[in-house]
């Protein structure tokens, strides 16, 4: 990888971590585990269910929240059983071996496996997790004691949009990754680009993602791979010139999911993952 991008991130991680000290002086408190979902509803009601902030107990230094008082008695009786494994880090990032890293999830991404749950950091990665369970868990719990002493994800800011986190990673072996989250056609105050136009919508995508790069201390140059997510994929594979330019050379992995439909008027949502030794 480039060691021309190392200046750039360690000057976004300062900023990042200058970020957290400054939250944690202002609130001395652990962190929110799995955006305070209730880690218990997963095995009595079979779904996601938000906690609230009058049940809570504190675990592994992390802050976890209950719809109520039953729930929470049920956790404290058992922790080990309830609380997700590897923390509610991302399942799939602690398995990635010398990349392995802790990652944010998404609460509805969630499955039980003989007995035990595990959270992903989107629908895509909990299907791709589910595809070879066995063996990305035998690789997560051989990586996890290490991983669990790494920094927690650093979340990217403006210009990067907060309502899906992209961040910064420590990786197991050493260096740092970001992780920009789904990107679609937004301009900076918030302005679907390009309505019912691929190629519109793939430019103002790709440069929704190379500002959030950047903003990680990254660059296109050092994307190793990306998801996108496309309602028309024949439309989509129109334009392999400004795919290369703004998500990275086609030798690299990516990945196109079709979508029957994405929110709003969106024909694209791009997910990009850099690397920086």
């Amino acid at each position: 990888m480039r060691k021309s991008g190392l200046r750039p991130l360690a000057t976004a991680l300062g900023l990042l971590l200058a970020t957290a000290l400054v939250s944690t002086a202002r609130c001395d408190e652990p962190r929110l585990s799995i955006s305070g979902y209730d880690p218990v509803a997963y095995f009595t009601d079979g779904r996601p269910v938000q906690g609230s902030p009058e049940f809570e107990d504190i675990w592994h230094k992390l802050r976890w929240r209950f719809a109520t008082g039953e729930h929470r008695a049920l956790f404290v009786k058992d922790r080990e059983h309830y609380t997700p494994q590897y923390d509610g880090y991302c399942a799939m990032g602690t398995s990635a071996e010398a990349a392995a890293h802790k990652d944010t999830v998404d609460p509805e991404a969630w499955a039980i496996v003989d007995g035990k749950l595990y959270l992903a950091h989107n629908s895509y990665w909990i299907q791709k997790w589910r595809e070879n369970a066995e063996e990305h868990i035998q690789l997560a719990s051989a990586s996890w004691p290490a991983v669990a002493a790494l920094p927690d994800p650093a979340i990217v800011g403006p210009p990067c949009p907060a309502s899906l986190p992209s961040t910064v990673v420590t990786l197991r072996d050493g260096g740092h990754g970001v992780v920009v989250a789904g990107q679609v056609a937004r301009d900076g105050i918030g302005n679907v680009v390009g309505k019912g136009d691929m190629r519109a919508q793939i430019e103002q995508v790709g440069k929704n993602v190379g500002a959030c790069l950047k903003a990680g201390g990254a660059s296109v140059e050092d994307i190793i791979g990306t998801v996108s997510y496309v309602t028309n994929v024949a439309e989509f594979s129109k334009y392999p010139d400004l795919r290369q330019r703004y998500f990275g050379s086609p030798l690299r992995w990516n990945a196109t999911a079709p979508v029957p439909q994405l929110p709003g008027d969106f024909l694209v949502q791009v997910e990009a993952f850099a690397l920086i030794r």
